[in-house]
């Protein structure tokens, strides 16, 4: 990777060049990204010949072209992370991994993170707790939030336990690959052994595809659906109706586009959270009035870092106090108009951001 030194330099010369990304957040340049930038930088620039030599060198960047799916796995699987570079090399292959949770980022921003130390597989050390095991030791550690990203093995039962139980009332929740609700159901239950009733602990399922341009030579990354499950059904949520599709991608708008069981108020998820406050109970304009305000909010966070040239608009530094206001804001218009006014809210939620832009 570039050390920081260089991409500092380039962002001199190069007022277009993310800043934001390939400096103040450390991210790697792609080879191709780095050859097109040093192009863009012109022939004169003798000092950047070396940097260019690495643009077209002998190392080479491959595609994956397609995955084996070698079944269902009984042992645990691991990602090696590299501390700093998060890089090795293997049998002359450079590896790369990202970090999967940024802890001292997020400790900066305020919350409480907790890290448990887990049995490793190749030493198996009795008087360590299984991956598993730790996981249900994190889920008696209170009311917040669960997350477990890349969901391979058998920490998958784990998950649905927690959210068939109900622990953690905040949020519980994974990632896992699929390319549409069924292909994850299919994954889980077929892949990893859960019980096909288990996967009826789920509420939402959110699709993210890789999608083509028509010409075939850009890729891009949307997300394709938001889908809740149903549970009324026994063996087969897709014959069965388990699965209805809330939004979808609109490939024309380039957009996610809410579907009529959700603009009608049909959605079980929804209905039984407007059930647990009171100013929603029975109301779904309200519901949707207050949707369409978190909508207008982040709308606005992000017309702004697009016409100011501030991407760190959408990073976590500001998207915490802009969602921490919005919830002040509401419950402070509640108080005094009776009612959450989306119009009054937004307004003084708009002049904070404004302030706090300057």
């Amino acid at each position: 990777p570039l050390p920081n030194e260089i991409k500092e330099e380039i962002s001199k010369l190069l007022p277009s060049f993310n800043c934001n990304d390939y400096v103040k957040r450390g991210q790697n340049i792609g080879r191709e990204k780095f050859a097109q930038v040093l192009e863009s930088l012109g022939p004169n620039d003798c000092e950047l010949e070396e940097l260019k030599s690495l643009a077209s060198s002998d190392i080479f960047w491959d595609e994956v072209r397609s995955i084996k799916c070698i079944g269902k796995v009984n042992d645990y699987v691991y990602d090696f992370s590299v501390p700093e570079t998060e890089n090795f090399v293997c049998e002359n292959i450079l590896a790369h991994n990202t970090l999967e949770l940024p802890i001292d980022q997020l400790r900066q921003l305020g919350y409480n993170i907790e890290s448990l130390k887990s049995r490793s597989v190749i030493t198996r050390v009795e008087t360590e707790l299984s991956p598993d095991e730790a996981l249900r030791t994190a889920l008696r550690l209170g009311d917040s939030v669960l997350i477990v990203g890349e969901v391979r093995s058998v920490e998958s039962t784990v998950l649905f336990e927690a959210m068939r139980i109900g622990a953690l009332a905040n949020l519980v929740a994974g990632t896992i690959h699929g390319e549409s609700a069924y292909g994850v159901f299919d994954r889980v239950v077929h892949d990893l052994g859960l019980a096909p009733t288990s996967f009826k602990a789920l509420d939402l399922l959110t699709i993210c595809n890789m999608l083509r341009s028509p010409d075939g030579l850009h890729r891009f990354r949307r997300v394709t659906e938001v889908t809740e499950i149903r549970k009324k059904w026994k063996e087969d949520p897709l014959e069965e109706g388990g699965f209805v599709t809330l939004m979808e991608y609109s490939a024309k708008e380039d957009t996610l586009k809410p579907t009529d069981t959700l603009l009608n108020g049909e959605s079980e998820v929804l209905n039984e959270i407007a059930k647990r406050v009171r100013e929603w109970h029975g109301a779904w304009d309200l519901v949707w009035e207050n949707i369409l305000l978190r909508a207008k909010i982040k709308q606005t966070m992000v017309d702004y870092a697009q016409q100011l040239n501030r991407p760190e608009i959408l990073e976590a530094e500001w998207v915490v106090p802009a969602n921490e206001m919005f919830h002040s804001i509401s419950e402070e218009v509640l108080r005094e108009v009776g009612s959450v006014d989306s119009k009054l809210v937004y307004e003084r939620w708009l002049k904070w951001f404004k302030d706090a832009l300057r």
